[in-house]
């Protein structure tokens, strides 16, 4: 049936449709190309050493399916990040507790955001958002993972 066979009313609903219709689809198309990049979700490591991590030092697990960016940072935490008040009910300031605060600060999605000279430019990198600074973290490995990294502003100390 088209338009002109239509009864008014029916006519006038179409018409009244159409632009909210418009409106609909743009704000979809629009919204899809702003999607958060998920930099700063949580993340919790699977491979985890025994005893934990090392403060000194910065891990990334790549091909981590519970981040958007499939890179899970552990940036300088000394300790397991499954074992936390919240999730193990351990007493907080014990050799084998780590805060829950510290765990949000230093596990957590990241993505890769410059290459060492000379390194593999072939992968995506990105940009980070604000809160967030481009840190160096891996100078060997792959030349697919090495570089800097996102990493939370407020966690670097100089």
């Amino acid at each position: 049936m088209s338009v002109c066979d239509m009864p008014m009313r029916q006519r006038r609903q179409s018409y009244v449709m159409r632009p909210f219709l418009y409106v609909l689809f743009a704000t979809a198309v629009l919204s899809a190309g702003c999607q958060a990049t998920g930099v700063g979700d949580p993340c919790t490591p699977e491979n985890i050493p025994e005893g934990g991590f090392d403060g000194a030092e910065s891990y990334l697990e790549t091909s981590s399916v519970q981040c958007r960016t499939r890179v899970c940072l552990v940036y300088e935490l000394a300790g397991d990040p499954t074992h936390t008040p919240d999730l193990t009910g351990c007493t907080p300031g014990t050799a084998d507790c780590v805060g829950d605060q510290e765990v949000t600060d230093r596990v957590y999605c990241t993505c890769r955001c410059a290459v060492p000279e000379g390194g593999n430019a072939n992968t995506p990198l990105c940009s980070c958002a604000d809160g967030f600074t481009c840190q160096s973290i891996l100078e060997l490995g792959g030349a697919g993972i090495q570089g800097s990294y996102c990493v939370k502003s407020d966690t670097i100390v100089n």
